[in-house]
């Protein structure tokens, strides 16, 4: 499937095959899809999923085109309240369900169904999605797809509308509005910040610096201030780095670099393919660090075909990963504040040298791809099982892929050496990004969501 004409085909599948489904659903049992059944506990499980992988499609197809690219941790932190507010659209159709305002940090109570009337999940996750997806994407982005955004919704509401004046359809449209309402009003009070106004970095043997070629100041160095979902990590920061500075050749420190520099001069087609697989940036060419870890996810609901309700669970479990690990993550960065292999090696082993992908613009120390993948398939690793083996599809055939990998972990492992590959992580950078990412998804997946 080309990916420029992927909204366009998703529109036309809901259109013809949601509604055929519908249709056939509608003839066996009517009520127990938009009839008080419908609004009884367990009617997610008995609702496709496919109503949320559309709206992560279309998430990925906004990213994928967006210019200038997102800022891949505005999207971690994206993710989670999404996939917050897509669970709790559907939480009430969920068997014994309880809602993550009970466990997680600071999160309000959310709004209510009304006692003993049905419900639509389907419906109710559509109307949620729209806003959110239209609240937590850059303006810009957003008006650039507001086509897209619209059209998504319309057809949801055509394939699953049982009659213009249904009062199920309008009481589900306007839960879901509720609830998207509440999850934003609760995303302005987290204290999050982007940007970099007035950032200025500390200078000291071994301080990170700007790097070629744009030479940009760091990006999101006040984001490890902001309110993480697990009161775990309101403090937490990975354990100082396993080396210190040094420019002797002696030292760990230099050997360090050196081995990187050598690495880096007999990188084989496959390591050069590994490298290139997981950098995941450029317009038109990668989903983001995280957004890759999304579509992972977003093939294997579609391929397994899961139910609403699982599919929301996953959604919102995978999104607390990533936000909680890219508030850690960058927190230590900017604790730390250690220089990348780029600038080390070019002042102290060769002033030619590059690294095979570009260097991104905030310190080294964690390595941040790994700390999130990790953290995002640790927590894939408690919905799908430990040794589920699956096909990667999202580069397609570009960089030796598609990719196939005997676990979750696997996957992370292998995110984590191709950024040594690349020349712009250190090995022990690596080894704790994946060492925490790996605790903070199985904090995530200690978090019972069904009694």
């Amino acid at each position: 499937m080309k990916k420029k004409n992927r909204w366009h085909q998703v529109i036309i599948i809901i259109l013809l095959v949601t509604f055929s489904a519908f249709m056939g659903g509608c003839e066996k049992n009517h009520d127990d899809v938009y009839g008080e059944g419908g609004g009884k506990p367990g009617g997610a499980s008995r609702s496709s999923g496919a109503v949320a992988t559309a709206w992560y499609d279309l998430q990925l197809e906004m990213i994928l085109k967006a210019n200038p690219p997102v800022n891949p941790i505005l999207l971690s932190r994206a993710w989670g309240y999404v996939g917050i507010g897509l669970y709790e659209s559907v939480r009430p159709g969920i068997n014994n369900s309880i809602s993550l305002s009970q466990r997680l940090y600071q999160m309000p109570p959310m709004p209510q169904k009304e006692n003993n009337n049905g419900y639509s999940w389907e419906v109710t996750a559509n109307a949620a999605m729209a806003k959110l997806v239209a609240a937590f994407y850059p303006e810009t982005v957003v008006t650039s797809n507001k086509q897209h955004i619209d059209s998504l919704e319309a057809a949801y509401n055509e394939s699953l509308r049982p009659g213009v004046a249904s009062a199920v359809f309008v009481r589900s449209q306007a839960f879901g509005h509720a609830i998207a309402d509440a999850v934003i009003a609760w995303s302005k009070t987290d204290n999050s910040n982007l940007g970099n106004t007035g950032y200025v970095p500390p200078v000291f043997p071994g301080a990170w610096e700007p790097t070629p070629p744009a030479f940009a100041n760091g990006i999101s160095p006040y984001f490890g201030n902001t309110r993480p979902f697990l009161v775990q990590n309101l403090q937490r920061v990975v354990p100082p780095f396993v080396y210190a500075y040094s420019e002797d050749p002696a030292s760990d420190f230099y050997k360090m670099e050196k081995a990187m520099h050598d690495l880096s001069q007999s990188l084989t087609q496959e390591q050069k393919n590994i490298a290139l697989y997981w950098n995941d940036v450029g317009v038109g060419v990668g989903y983001t660090p995280p957004g890759h870890s999304v579509a992972i996810l977003t093939q294997i609901l579609k391929q397994k075909k899961s139910d609403l309700a699982k599919t929301a669970i996953a959604y919102a479990k995978t999104g607390i990963a990533l936000n909680d690990a890219a508030i850690v993550g960058f927190r230590s960065k900017y604790k730390y504040n250690m220089l990348r292999p780029v600038t080390y090696i070019k002042k102290v082993i060769n002033a030619d040298w590059a690294p095979l992908i570009g260097t991104p613009p905030h310190p080294e120390y964690p390595a941040a791809h790994a700390f999130l993948t990790q953290s995002f398939m640790q927590t894939m690793t408690g919905l799908f099982g430990e040794n589920f083996s699956f096909t990667d599809n999202t580069h397609g055939s570009k960089y030796g892929g598609p990719r196939t990998f005997a676990s979750f972990n696997a996957a992370a492992e292998e995110c984590g050496i191709s950024r040594n590959y690349g020349g712009i992580h250190y090995l022990p950078s690596i080894d704790a990004g994946l060492h925490l990412g790996k605790q903070i998804g199985q904090e995530v997946n200690a978090l019972q969501l069904v009694r």
